[in-house]
């Protein structure tokens, strides 16, 4: 999450995107920025040697687990970021037909404010969001914006497994009130090896495929690049922002 902003901070005008990719170790739940902290069950979280941070995009609470998480950084200058939400997601449905997932985009908003619903909408995955990846009107991909003066950093989840649905067990709230918000996660979500368990998808394929979308529609040349030392370290200064846990 340091590393993320400090990356969108410091990107400027004529910057090139910044598409990053990684997964957890350990999981980890993270909250959206603006989420209150007292929802969680640290016992239970620190009881299954999970972390906790938050994120500096907004959004609810996600389990990073058994998912693939993006992080999108992109200056603002002639660029409408609500076009770069949908491109993005749109070119991840197409990478995910291509490899045999029937997704596609959801374009029913959620009408109630996550914030004020509080624990019914602690969960990213039991809610809706324009323009995310579908199946079956349950939702495989979530992802949130958060608005820079230079630039523009979105952050996504991607659901591989369906440990997702774990995150009800992290949640500080009566043993009825879980079953009920379980049901619902199930209803509203679904992992992609619950779509097509068939199929074995790792990560890399799933990257290359996208990159390879990106490519074609866009007449993009994408250049892979490590994070040099320095990045880490100044990143470094910002992880208390983020930490919870």
């Amino acid at each position: 999450m340091a590393l993320d902003f400090y990356l969108a901070q410091n990107i400027q005008e004529n910057d090139p995107p910044v598409l990053r990719f990684y997964g957890w170790q350990p999981y980890c739940l993270s909250l959206g920025y603006h989420q209150d902290e007292k929802f969680i069950d640290f016992s239970a979280l620190n009881q299954k040697g999970y972390h906790a941070v938050r994120r500096p995009t907004g959004g609810s609470a996600i389990l990073h687990s058994e998912e693939l998480t993006y992080g999108l950084m992109a200056p603002r200058k002639d660029i409408n970021v609500h076009a770069i939400y949908y491109l993005f997601h749109k070119y991840l449905a197409n990478a995910l037909n291509d490899l045999g997932f029937p997704v596609s985009l959801n374009y029913q908003a959620d009408k109630e404010n996550y914030l004020r619903a509080g624990e019914e909408r602690f969960a990213c995955f039991n809610r809706p969001a324009f323009a995310e990846i579908k199946y079956q009107n349950k939702k495989v991909v979530g992802s949130a914006q958060k608005l820079y003066r230079n630039a523009v950093l979105q952050h996504g989840s991607i659901l591989v497994g369906a440990k997702q649905n774990e995150i009800i067990d992290l949640m500080n709230t009566s043993e009825q009130a879980k079953q009920r918000y379980l049901a619902i996660l199930k209803a509203s979500s679904v992992s992609l090896a619950e779509i097509k368990p068939d199929i074995s998808l790792d990560f890399n394929t799933l990257i290359e495929r996208l990159l390879r979308e990106f490519e074609k529609k866009l007449n993009l040349r994408i250049y892979f690049k490590k994070f040099d030392e320095d990045h880490l370290l100044q990143a470094q200064k910002f992880v208390h922002k983020f930490k919870i846990q």
